[in-house]
């Protein structure tokens, strides 16, 4: 991590208490290789009491020399016999060990969920599980305990406030966050007292938390939105695409929509008739276009909404979030970690990743300053939050340390002062150094 004095910065997107859990998981991030990968999940399982599940977080399969996830029998023998999952980095796949399936009661007879998809080789689960599948796992695993939770939140809000955020956006919010975060700051926690909270939870969840919201906001706590999604992830091949997949998972050549038209539509008026701005989970350049569309024909005269991610943007979408008071919630930092998948997934579009300088001139065009239309964040723990990451990728469109020609769509690079504006809280003179 750096070690740059940043002070009132904003991480406009991150999940806080998944933040706070994976620092006490199996981080895999550092790894090359699948091999290396069981290793570390091997090691974990040594020293673990007997029946407790293995958790792995942060896996990058697209950059592994084998280039493939495990099985659920590789998982099994790494794990010693343990109940284990593989988490990705992007949270939207996730490989799970034969007890683990066993536990969860997904076999060869186990149909798709609606929303996800099941692996299989010849009838069976290899044990990949993608998208809304993964909740069959999920929701077979111990839950932690309200004080693992509290000790999760009080660890991350530790973390980021060292960092110098002031401001830190939590996106799927659960709805036992607000009241633990609450307990936090009237304990006087000094991490729950010097960041400011903002909650987007589930639409169904947020109407419930807007009915109880004055019993646990405050200054430093709020319900700022609800969450919604449109697609999957680059990674797992579901992000919705105008063009296809070269090589796309099966029945998808586009990806994975996850709404239709008419029930996002009907998401975002119902966000609108709440004053609860929606903050929607779109990937592709097809899902960014298509909540465009969508929130032009519901005009909301709620300010705030957003479409979280725009990871690709088509040329004829980038000038339309500005004059629609669209927000673009964008990680540049994802590029520093799908350089491989960019150039495996989607050659022919990674001239599109991270439009930050088209998204930027759009916004002048409209007469808004940068800052009023990109949100930069994290997404962590799908990635570290350290704000050089979001700096390095925005500025120099490649890793510390590679050569030019490394550098994807550099034409798309923006300055450092302008990427700080785009990190930095509006409120960050509330809050003391």
């Amino acid at each position: 991590m750096s070690g740059a004095p940043f002070k009132g910065l904003r991480d406009a997107h991150l999940h806080l208490a998944e933040h706070g859990e994976a620092l006490s998981c199996v981080d895999l991030s550092g790894c090359a290789t699948l091999d290396e990968a069981l290793g570390a999940v091997s090691r974990a399982a040594a020293s673990a009491p007997s029946g407790q599940w293995i958790k792995a977080v942060k896996a990058r399969m697209h950059g592994w020399r084998e280039g493939r996830w495990p099985d659920a029998r590789e998982l099994h023998d790494a794990a010693g016999g343990r109940p284990c999952i593989v988490r990705s980095f992007d949270h939207h796949a996730l490989v799970a060990s034969t007890p683990a399936l066993a536990a969860a009661g997904v076999g060869p007879g186990t149909p798709d969920p609606e929303g996800g998809v099941i692996e299989r080789r010849g009838g069976e689960p290899t044990g990949l599980l993608l998208e809304n599948a993964c909740n069959l796992i999920w929701r077979a695993m111990p839950e932690p305990s309200l004080d693992e939770r509290r000790e999760h939140l009080r660890r991350a809000l530790a973390d980021l406030a060292g960092m110098g955020f002031v401001e830190v956006h939590d996106m799927l919010s659960r709805p036992w966050m607000s009241g633990l975060i609450a307990d936090l700051a009237a304990s006087g926690d000094a991490g729950a007292s010097a960041v400011r909270v903002w909650l987007y939870p589930r639409l169904e969840e947020a109407e419930q938390l807007l009915e109880t919201a004055e019993t646990w906001q405050r200054e430093t706590l709020r319900l700022a939105g609800a969450k919604l999604f449109l697609d999957g992830t680059l990674n797992s091949r579901t992000a919705w695409m105008l063009e296809p997949y070269p090589e796309p998972i099966a029945g998808h050549p586009h990806g994975k929509p996850m709404m239709s038209a008419d029930a996002l539509e009907a998401a975002l008026s119902k966000c609108d008739i709440l004053g609860l701005p929606a903050a929607i989970h779109a990937i592709g350049d097809a899902a960014v276009r298509a909540a465009l569309d969508a929130i032009e024909r519901v005009s909301p005269s709620t300010m705030g909404f957003r479409i979280e991610h725009c990871q690709f943007v088509d040329e004829a979408d980038v000038g339309r979030f500005a004059p629609l008071g669209v927000i673009a919630g964008v990680q540049p930092c994802h590029l520093l970690a799908d350089v491989e998948a960019l150039r495996r997934v989607t050659p022919h579009r990674a001239h599109r990743a991270f439009p930050l300088r088209d998204l930027i001139d759009g916004a002048a065009r409209a007469g808004f300053a940068p800052e009023e239309i990109v949100w930069l964040g994290s997404d962590t723990p799908v990635v570290r939050p350290d704000p050089e990451d979001n700096l390095q990728a925005a500025v120099h469109r490649r890793r510390a340390g590679a050569p030019q020609a490394d550098a994807i769509a550099p034409e798309q690079a923006i300055g450092r002062d302008v990427a700080l504006a785009c990190m930095r809280s509006p409120d960050a003179e509330n809050f003391a150094d």
